[in-house]
């Protein structure tokens, strides 16, 4: 009687011990098959990541001079640049890619003049909420390297509402300003040699 009941013990004791190794070899599938789809997924995720997040931004810094020359290129009376330069200079130190911290009213301001998405341009969400948009422009536009689109609109400001759009101008830009003409005196200085040449 002895021996059957070591006999049955050791028979349910390897019973378990297959049982378990089965258990085991049935489980190591699912877990190495949940492993790979994790890993597949965070690869997607990684990918997805790499592929849709937005180019890195080089901040161009325009120099004084070199912003003068390109707001009299397009057209900006000389008798105003040493505004503009003031402003600019205070809006985004000449930088023309600085979006600024979002404002009360959930706008924020973009580019060289800082000009809000909340009147004047169309930020790329489309969000209806910014339904003015009275420059006609992507605010995205306001951020190029190009500053064509941000001069039209800024200039546009300037005759609908003054130089006081900006908050700057009665603080920095209010007073004797720096004059440009030393941004145009190598030209001036060309131009004159060239003359004498021809002569």
């Amino acid at each position: 009687m002895q021996m059957k009941c070591q006999n049955v013990t050791r028979r349910r004791r390897r019973h378990e011990e297959v049982s378990t190794a089965t258990a085991v070899q049935r489980s190591l599938p699912t877990f190495i098959a949940t492993a790979a789809a994790t890993t597949t997924t965070a690869c997607c995720c990684i990918w997805l990541l790499l592929v849709h997040a937005p180019a890195p931004t080089q901040t161009r810094r325009l120099q004084r001079c070199e912003l003068a020359g390109q707001l009299y290129i397009l057209d900006v009376p000389k008798s105003e640049l040493s505004l503009w330069l003031c402003i600019a200079h205070y809006e985004s130190r000449y930088n023309t890619h600085v979006v600024g911290n979002r404002n009360a009213d959930g706008s924020s301001d973009y580019g060289l003049f800082q000009i809000s998405s909340r009147y004047w341009c169309q930020p790329d969400n489309g969000t209806k909420y910014y339904a003015f948009n009275e420059c006609n422009v992507k605010c995205s536009a306001l951020l190029l390297d190009d500053i064509t689109e941000a001069v039209d609109c800024a200039r546009t400001i300037q005759r609908r509402q003054g130089w006081s759009a900006w908050s700057v101008y009665s603080v920095y830009c209010n007073r004797t300003l720096n004059e440009v003409d030393d941004c145009f005196e190598s030209v001036s200085e060309e131009v004159h040699v060239d003359s004498k040449i021809e002569k």
